[in-house]
């Protein structure tokens, strides 16, 4: 059977604590390999949400292949740190440091600085240090042509998801509330609404009638709430009456800025890192599984009453 790999952002998850089903059916020791176990107790946390719910007798295959998932990534995971310490390369600040020295020398001065002011502050999370260690220690195993991101794999990456770099449309947007739950809720919101195409002062007509303070609402819940009416007005315009389970909303469209692509200048510096990922995913696959080949991994069966 094929064990399964995983990347680094599997690994760098590892530890994640949830709350889970009972461990203690299962034995003491998952799995031994070159003389080291994986031990009940060192994935149980792993374990627990993915098995809760789980039951022996109903779903056995299930529990062996989540068991299975977990003890190949604690492996997994001790295979690197131990690549990484014979490196030299153990997570710290200082090969954080480095690794964003080395990812922005090849960028030009205004990209460098764009991503430098991301990248700074998360030199001191252990999961970017875990990314920047490994990331250096694929560089001693492969040639740069294996790692490295040109322009060319840039450029053709943000051709072919060019609408995950669009900039969202800023809307100024009035909001008149009016609480369903008040006497002549949906009059009042004809009224209000009335008085504003007539050319009354929106905070005067908010103040009147939604004087709880709701005259702003957020662009993203107004997307979500109001998303078809915000497409038809336009800066100046008045929506007509809106309404959900809660209330009668009036909008007042201030201003409308159309949002558009970031141009791939600006953009590159990111997409680079996040091929960069990609491609340390995938070198990464190949050195594990050959530890695993090399390493006798030998599971111990876990065995479960059948469901009838």
């Amino acid at each position: 059977m094929k064990r399964p790999l995983f990347g680094f952002a599997a690994l760098a998850l590892m530890g994640a604590a949830a709350s889970a089903m009972e461990i203690g059916e299962l034995p003491e020791v998952l799995a031994s390999y070159r003389g080291a176990v994986v031990r009940r107790d060192e994935v149980a946390a792993v374990l627990k949400r993915p098995l809760a719910g789980l039951r022996p007798a109903k779903d056995p295959d299930k529990i062996r292949q989540t068991v299975r998932r977990a003890v190949d990534d604690e492996i997994c995971r001790r295979m690197l740190a131990e690549m990484l310490a014979a490196a030299n390369l153990s997570p710290s600040r200082e090969v954080a440091l480095r690794y964003v020295n080395e990812s922005l020398r090849p960028l030009a001065p205004a990209a460098k600085l764009a991503l430098e002011r991301e990248l700074l502050p998360q030199i001191d999370r252990s999961d970017f240090q875990l990314k920047a260690a490994t990331h250096l220690f694929l560089a001693t195993r492969f040639k740069p042509s294996v790692l490295e991101v040109s322009s060319a794999e840039a450029e053709r990456f943000y051709m072919l998801n060019c609408e995950h770099y669009r900039k969202p449309d800023h809307l100024d947007v009035g909001v008149i509330r009016i609480d369903r739950k008040l006497p002549r809720a949906a009059e009042s919101a004809e009224e209000a609404r009335a008085r504003l195409l007539q050319g009354e002062a929106f905070d005067r007509v908010a103040a009147e009638y939604s004087p709880e303070g709701g005259g702003r609402l957020s662009p993203e819940k107004m997307r979500k709430l109001f998303a078809v009416e915000l497409s038809r007005l336009s800066a100046g315009d008045v929506s007509s009456v809106l309404k959900d389970a809660d209330a009668f909303y009036i909008l007042l469209l201030r201003d409308k800025k159309i949002g558009g692509l970031i141009p791939l200048a600006e953009a590159e510096p990111y997409i680079r890192m996040e091929l960069s990922a990609l491609k340390d995913a995938m070198a990464l696959r190949r050195v594990l599984a050959e530890r695993f080949a090399a390493a006798g991994i030998a599971y111990t069966p876990l065995e479960f009453s059948e469901a009838k």
